[in-house]
């Protein structure tokens, strides 16, 4: 018999905003919260040590954001938005390919602003952006901006925040837009979302939470059993480097 879904799962923090721990903590982080409604899927795509792993009603997956050493001038911000799906290479055409991708990245707002670099959006020689394993592709985008290499530091900032636990300063995560708040989610407070979710499913509904971990019956069971052991090396560095962020 089919599970209920669990990205379907309904997320939202309680409260007057600032009155809670969760809602404290995002403005401490300078982070958004969880004011609206949101799905466990969406908050799911937005932890990057899981970005394997997705919830099966997954969307839009997270994107990987790197910065380019390349540029035209030094008025420009370049990277290359790694993890796009696949069959956007399918359209031969460069104009309808290059719509294809530029609407499938309107779902994710830390981008807005941005121009290709290559027509078409994909480069036209496609394999070099295609990532066969993962069966995603690669885009190269480019943002206008004033005052050089300071300030292209500094949009790049802008459009993804935060390092995670493993990245570097060229190279972050951005995910999808979800509710009405087009910032990032902290990373911290993706985690503690997610499992705040699986806690409450756990404790209230015992037993759905079984059928949910049952990899005969769930096809999430698996990626449930990877955040949770996951969780046990990264959520612990994540809280040092948050304190790190708001004590430094």
């Amino acid at each position: 018999m089919d599970q209920p879904d669990l990205g379907s799962v309904i997320i939202t923090d309680k409260g007057t905003a600032g009155a809670e721990s969760f809602t404290q903590v995002a403005a401490m982080l300078g982070s958004r919260s969880l004011s609206e409604e949101t799905r466990l899927a969406d908050v799911w795509a937005a932890i990057l040590e899981v970005s394997l792993w997705p919830l099966q009603s997954t969307i839009h997956p997270q994107l990987s954001i790197s910065r380019e050493t390349y540029q035209v001038d030094a008025n420009t911000l370049q990277a290359i938005v790694s993890g796009l799906p696949g069959d956007l290479q399918k359209h031969s055409d460069p104009k309808d390919r290059e719509q294809a991708v530029r609407a499938w990245l309107a779902d994710y707002p830390a981008l807005n602003g941005y121009r290709f670099r290559s027509i078409g959006g994909i480069p036209d020689n496609g394999p070099e952006s295609w990532d066969e394993r993962q069966g995603t592709i690669d885009c190269r985008l480019v943002w206008d901006v004033e005052y050089g290499e300071e300030a292209a530091k500094r949009k790049f900032e802008d459009i993804a925040p935060w390092k995670g636990r493993s990245l570097t300063d060229s190279a972050r995560v951005i995910h999808a837009r979800f509710g009405g708040d087009d910032r990032q989610l902290h990373p911290l407070l993706s985690w503690w979302s997610a499992l705040f979710a699986l806690s409450m499913l756990a404790r209230y509904q015992p037993g759905q939470w079984t059928a949910q971990i049952d990899v005969n019956r769930s096809k999430d069971a698996v990626a449930i059993e990877y955040l949770l052991d996951s969780a046990l090396a990264t959520v612990p560095e994540l809280i040092v480097a948050a304190i790190d962020e708001v004590t430094a």
